[in-house]
C-alpha cells in the first residue's frame, strides 16, 4: 500500500480514459440521456391536455393517467438506480483497464454492480441519517441558545452551517474510496476502503475539491453554450405567443424542434454526459488503485 496520493495523477485519469475509450463514453452517456429523455416524453405526453385556460375543465381521464404516471415513475426511478450503478460500475472497470478492449463497454450486470450498489445505497442513508442528527443537535443549541441571546443565536447557526458544510465533504472524501476499493477487492470493502483514507484526509479532500471545480467548470460552459443556442434560434423571442396556449402541450415546442433537441441530446449530448460521468468517477477509482498499489489476488477479477 503506497503512502501519497498524486491528485494530478487522479485528476488526469479521466481524460486517459475518455482518449482510450471514446465510444465507451459515448455509450454510457447515451444510456442516461436516452432514459432520461423517455421518462420526460412520458411525463409531458401525459401532462399535455392539461387546461391552462381561467375555468377549464381537466379533461376526466387525467386523474386516472396521474395516477398511472406516478406508478411508472416509482419503476422509473428503480430502473434509474439500476442503470445508474451500472454506468458509475462501468466507468471505474474501464479505469482499471485503461486500453483494454470490452465489446460490452465495460457494463456488466454481476456482483460487482450488486455490490457497488449496496455501497452506494448504504452510504447515501448512512449520511443522510448522520446529517439529519448534526442539523437535529444544532437546531436545539440554537433554540436553547436564541432564550439567552439571539445575536449569539445567530453567529451560532452560521458557525454551524458552515461546520455542516465542512463535515459533509470531509466525510465524501473519507467516504469516496470504498465504492471503488469494493470493486477493485471483489467484496464489500467498507472497512478497507475507510483505511485508505486514514491520515489521507485533506489529500482526499483537494481530489473532492478539484474533481468538483473541474465539473462546474464544465457545467457553466454548457450552460453558456445552450442559453446562446437559445438565443440563436429565437425561442426566447417567441415567449409572447406562449400566453395565448390553450393547453400545457400548446406551448411546447414544433416537431422538428423536438426532433433536433432530442437529436443533440441523444449524440453531441450523450458523449458530454458520459465524459462528465468519467471526471466524477474515474479519479477516486484511480486514488484507490493508487494507494492500494496493486490489486490483490482475490480482487484480480474485477481488472480482467
Amino acid at each position: 500500500m503506497t503512502e501519497t496520493l498524486s491528485i494530478s495523477e487522479a485528476m488526469a485519469t479521466p481524460l486517459r480514459v475518455i482518449r482510450r475509450h471514446p465510444l465507451a463514453v459515448f455509450v454510457w452517456g447515451f444510456s442516461i440521456a436516452a432514459f432520461s429523455l423517455l421518462l420526460a416524453v412520458l411525463v409531458f405526453g401525459t401532462l399535455g391536455n392539461i387546461p391552462l385556460s381561467n375555468g377549464a375543465e381537466p379533461p376526466p381521464e387525467l386523474v386516472g393517467r396521474l395516477v398511472a404516471l406516478q406508478g411508472v415513475t416509482m419503476l422509473f426511478n428503480v430502473a434509474q438506480l439500476v442503470l445508474g450503478v451500472t454506468i458509475w460500475t462501468a466507468t471505474a472497470r474501464a479505469t482499471l483497464r485503461i486500453g483494454r478492449p470490452d465489446k460490452w463497454f465495460f457494463m456488466r450486470l454481476s456482483m460487482d454492480e450488486l455490490r457497488v450498489g449496496v455501497v452506494g445505497i448504504a452510504l447515501l442513508v448512512g449520511t443522510y441519517f448522520a446529517v439529519l442528527i448534526v442539523v437535529a443537535v444544532g437546531t436545539l443549541a440554537g433554540f436553547i441558545v436564541w432564550q439567552i441571546s439571539q445575536a449569539a443565536a445567530i453567529i451560532l447557526g452560521a458557525v454551524l452551517f458552515l461546520a455542516l458544510i465542512a463535515f459533509v465533504a470531509v466525510a465524501m472524501a473519507r467516504l469516496s474510496l470504498i465504492a471503488p476499493t469494493t470493486l477493485i477487492l471483489g467484496r464489500l470493502a467498507f472497512v478497507e476502503g475507510w483505511q485508505l483514507g486514514r491520515k489521507r484526509t485533506l489529500p482526499l479532500l483537494g481530489l473532492l475539491v478539484s474533481t468538483w471545480l473541474a465539473y462546474a467548470l464544465v457545467y457553466v460552459i454548457i450552460a453558456f453554450v445552450v442559453i446562446v443556442a437559445l438565443f440563436a434560434s429565437g425561442v426566447f423571442a417567441n415567449m409572447e405567443a406562449l400566453g395565448g396556449a390553450g393547453t400545457l402541450g400548446d406551448m411546447f415546442p414544433s416537431a422538428p424542434v423536438l426532433w433536433g433537441v432530442a437529436l443533440l441530446v441523444l449524440g453531441p449530448g450523450g458523449f458530454i454526459y458520459g465524459s462528465v460521468l468519467t471526471l466524477l468517477s474515474a479519479p477516486f477509482t484511480s486514488a484507490a488503485r493508487q494507494l492500494l498499489d496493486g490489486a490483490p489476488e482475490d480482487g484480480a477479477h474485477a481488472l480482467v
